[in-house]
């Protein structure tokens, strides 16, 4: 069977925070209709069925958990319209975790449900931009959700910390913190909106070492650091170079739908919901396919120096909203992501390569499926 089709509804543009790197568009408070989510659902559902596909259903925002009653509303319609139909649902959810209680936590971990945490470590490192409206940090409140996530039976979940200009220079603490405060996988976002001073990357490239250390340390001790950042570069390097494992399927796997109903490539292009450059269709007329059959051929990757780089199977060069973030294009290549996926490759294999030649027992299960 192919790839799983995505669905991200973004709920609402009403937050309860007001992080200071948001790309989720203005903050105010407007909700999609409980028809436009029947009418989204039901559209991805028959486009998953006639491509022989399964439907992941994420739910985003603003703060997803300011609509609780549709959320769940979402979950019993998808449900019951998938009912015998072998397509197989499940869902995620992207929240900033102020509004997480046990009993959500407890109805979701029931629906297989993947939660994902944005916190960005460490008091200091969280602080300085996920903030209340006022600019009262919430990193007491995060870190009290991230308690409960942990402690919480069968649920899936991963933690998200955003890094950027403003809080890199506390990247390795805000990490450790994370690793002793949770044991599951740890997703550093790079902040591509954001302008990367020469100074700023120079910080961010000492923190990384120094994280990558610590997570070389974290597999001697046998209490391994799940960092994505890392594992990816160590995981494509042991794939096959034919094709790159980490390619962008925008507009192919993915749909996500503005709270009024228009459909984006991804959820990190949706913004203020309105911008028909990148949209292709809506609830109400459906997928516009020649727009949509555009964004599949344009994306990737047009940049002409990455054609010859020998690491262009183990980048983000192909992420079409990475590249979007960055330079307004889906096939253009910033020279900040150029720079930070080189880094992370490098430090990916020089941890790799320590780890290999002391035959690690932790490090030998994870990616080789053998240890002695």
């Amino acid at each position: 069977m192919p790839g799983n089709l995505t669905l991200t509804l973004c709920l609402t543009h009403n937050c309860n925070l007001r992080c200071r790197y948001c790309y989720a568009g203005r903050k105010y408070a407007h909700a999609m209709s409980q028809k436009t989510a029947e009418r989204a659902l039901d559209i991805a559902l028959a486009e998953a069925q006639q491509t022989n596909r399964n439907l992941d259903i994420s739910f985003f925002g603003g703060e997803p958990l300011l609509e609780w009653p549709l959320l769940q509303h979402c979950c019993y319609w998808i449900q019951q319209k998938a009912e015998g139909s072998g397509t197989r649902i499940r869902f995620g959810i992207t929240t900033n975790g102020t509004l997480l209680t046990q009993e959500k936590l407890d109805w979701m971990a029931g629906r297989d449900f993947l939660v994902g945490l944005s916190i960005d470590g460490s008091a200091d490192m969280h602080n300085t931009n996920r903030c209340f409206p006022g600019g009262r940090g919430s990193h007491k409140q995060v870190a009290d959700a991230l308690e409960l996530i942990a402690d919480t039976p069968r649920l899936r979940s991963k933690v998200i910390c955003v890094v950027n200009p403003a809080n890199c220079i506390h990247l390795r603490s805000g990490v450790l913190w994370l690793h002793g405060h949770y044991r599951g996988p740890i997703g550093l976002n790079f902040d591509y909106w954001s302008e990367w001073s020469d100074e700023h990357f120079a910080t961010l490239s000492q923190q990384l070492e120094l994280v990558a250390r610590d997570v070389t340390n974290s597999y001697r001790i046998g209490h391994p650091m799940q960092l994505e950042c890392l594992e990816g570069k160590i995981i494509s390097h042991l794939r096959s170079q034919g094709e790159n494992c980490l390619r962008c399927h925008i507009g192919e796997r993915e749909i996500a739908v503005s709270v009024d109903g228009n459909f984006f490539p991804c959820s990190r292009m949706v913004g203020d919901g309105d911008d028909p450059a990148i949209s292709f269709g809506n609830v109400h007329s459906g997928i516009d396919r020649a727009r949509q059959n555009y964004i599949i051929a344009t994306r990737g990757n047009a940049t002409p120096e990455c054609k010859l780089c020998v690491l262009r199977h183990r980048c983000l060069n192909t992420c079409g909203c990475t590249n979007y973030a960055a330079t307004g294009h889906i096939n253009r290549v910033s020279p900040f992501l150029c720079n930070l996926q080189q880094r992370l490759i490098q430090l990916a294999d020089d941890m790799a390569e320590t780890l290999y030649r002391e035959q690690n027992p932790a490090f030998m299960q994870r990616f080789y499926g053998t240890a002695e």
